[in-house]
């Protein structure tokens, strides 16, 4: 089976396939899967049922698909794209190739994906029902331990405060993220905050993903007053001590990445945001710290998180990508469960404090100014 896609050509003949270019991939840039060694790739492509490239026109292989089933069901795999390649449709005429149009189109076909639910939704892949279960592989580490040891990722159902509910996100609450984005402008400077739907729901399938690994807990920020979707936030950087015995939840983990809209910024939201998220770190995980981070040149940041009595602990050097697809330091800031008492004190005085002030009215739009206010919110902390 063959077809083409502008000067590259999709085929599906084994005998075609440059195993060393797949092995090449696979073993220094597949996220799914580094710690295949190259006899182990071999012999897997080798022992696949199908198999699917994609040739530029002086036949080298820029793109790979396998695939091994039983007759009537069908597990794909290894998938890629070369980076230089991509954006060319090459990824949806492999996966067409391999499950469309050839011998397995009848079959009932499965998948393990961190970032690409939108281009096999196109064919008909949902989320497993209730009734889907997995066994984590099991692989030796440096630690001594085994990593897939069967330990209940740590989730959280809503967090609920007066003025603001942290949803656990899904993707219904894309439409509203995107909403509460539009007209960041220079708010979203340090922070990558996508402007629209389908940056949005990619990021949504990122986090997402996150969790059902067990790495993340993202959550969707909804205003109270009228339950509108004003941002996003989570803990991310699960990280589970060596313990004798494995505890149930993390011993450390990290608040962000988080943004709210425009409107949200100084109506209390985010410090509310942090009382809930800490209190259930500290009170319901028992974690031994969290940390947040901001990137260095971001001031307006830094001082948001030393006001909720985080304490600073340093800049890491080239820690992160920065919105300008550079490395950039990240100022640290760090929270202790010995510090907690206070922090939390010192939160619910600066909650008791909004509260206590007038009531927010919301400021009108300027005249000839779409998406423009005044200012955000009255009063102002």
């Amino acid at each position: 089976m063959r077809a083409a896609v502008g000067e590259y050509e999709i085929d599906d003949d084994p005998g075609r396939i440059d195993a060393e270019a797949a092995v090449a991939f696979l073993t220094t840039q597949a996220y799914w899967g580094r710690w295949r060694d190259a006899g182990l790739i071999r012999r897997q492509i080798r022992e696949s049922w199908r198999v699917v490239g994609a040739y530029e026109a002086t036949g080298a292989m820029v793109g790979f698909a396998r695939a091994f089933g039983d007759g009537t069901t069908a597990y794909l795999a290894d998938v890629y794209v070369l980076s230089w390649h991509r954006g060319a449709g090459l990824g949806k005429a492999i996966v067409r190739v391999m499950i469309e149009d050839g011998p397995g189109a009848g079959y009932r076909w499965m998948l393990h994906t961190s970032d690409a639910h939108g281009l096999y939704r196109q064919f008909g892949f949902a989320a497993a029902d209730g009734r889907y279960l997995e066994r984590p592989q099991r692989m030796p580490n440096p630690g001594g331990q085994e990593m897939g040891q069967d330990l209940a990722p740590a989730t959280t159902g809503p967090l609920t405060g007066k003025h603001v509910r942290l949803e656990p996100l899904g993707h219904h609450h894309v439409p509203g993220l995107v909403a509460a984005a539009a007209g960041g402008g220079e708010l979203y400077r340090w922070t990558f905050v996508p402007q629209d739907e389908a940056g949005m729901r990619r990021m949504v399938e990122a986090a997402v993903a996150a969790r059902d690994r067990g790495t993340a807990v993202p959550f969707a920020v909804i205003r109270a007053e009228d339950n509108a979707v004003i941002g996003s936030t989570r803990f991310s950087d699960l990280v589970y001590w060596p313990w004798p015995e494995p505890r149930p939840a993390p011993d450390t983990c990290e608040i962000g990445p988080t943004w709210l809209g425009e409107d949200a910024i100084r109506t209390g939201a985010n410090t509310e945001m942090k009382r809930l998220m800490l209190g259930h770190a500290f009170e319901t995980w028992g974690v031994r710290s969290v940390c947040l981070h901001a990137d260095a040149r971001d001031q307006r940041s830094r001082a948001a998180i030393q006001r909720i009595g985080a304490r600073f602990e340093g800049v890491l050097r080239a820690h992160r990508l920065g919105t300008d697809l550079a490395p950039c330091d990240s100022a640290r800031f760090s929270i202790t469960a010995s510090d907690w008492l206070a922090v939390r004190q010192h939160l619910d005085e600066l909650i008791r404090r909004y509260q206590a002030s007038p009531p927010q009215v919301r400021l009108p739009r300027l005249p000839g100014r779409p998406g423009y206010r005044a200012s955000r919110w009255a009063p102002d902390h």
